[in-house]
């Protein structure tokens, strides 16, 4: 298998699992009537409680056990945020397989930068 099919399953299934993840959340949510602890009114509300934030990847994976519908949702967007850093770097594997200075520079720039805007950019703002 190539890599580019590589690259495109990898796109396609991150994309489809995100989905269903976050249909399932929405659903949960309506079937608890709530996720957290929190009614479903106060969830929907433009002063809710809830902000990713302050929610680690920790307590959203122990959240999904529990079938927590918030837990689903933030889960789906973290799949969907991963699938473009998995291409990057499945992309910087291929360059280096074939030697293409280039290309793995430009790559490995891009990947700093996501992780920056993943990690360091956060941590920066909930400081101030």
């Amino acid at each position: 298998m190539e890599i580019s099919d590589v690259i495109s399953y990898s796109l396609i299934i991150g994309v489809v699992l995100s989905i269903l993840l976050i249909v399932s959340g929405m659903v949960l949510l309506f079937v608890h009537d709530g996720a957290q602890g929190l009614p479903l009114k106060e969830i929907a509300s433009t002063n809710s409680l809830v902000n990713s934030s302050t929610i680690t990847p920790y307590q959203v994976v122990a959240g999904v056990p529990k079938l927590d519908g918030l837990s689903f949702i933030y889960l789906g967007l973290m799949v969907l945020i991963a699938t473009p850093v998995l291409r990057v770097a499945l992309l910087i594997g291929d360059f280096i397989k074939n030697n293409d200075l280039l290309y793995v520079i430009l790559s490995v720039v891009v990947f700093i930068n996501m992780m920056i805007a993943i990690f360091v950019v956060p941590a920066i703002i909930l400081r101030h």
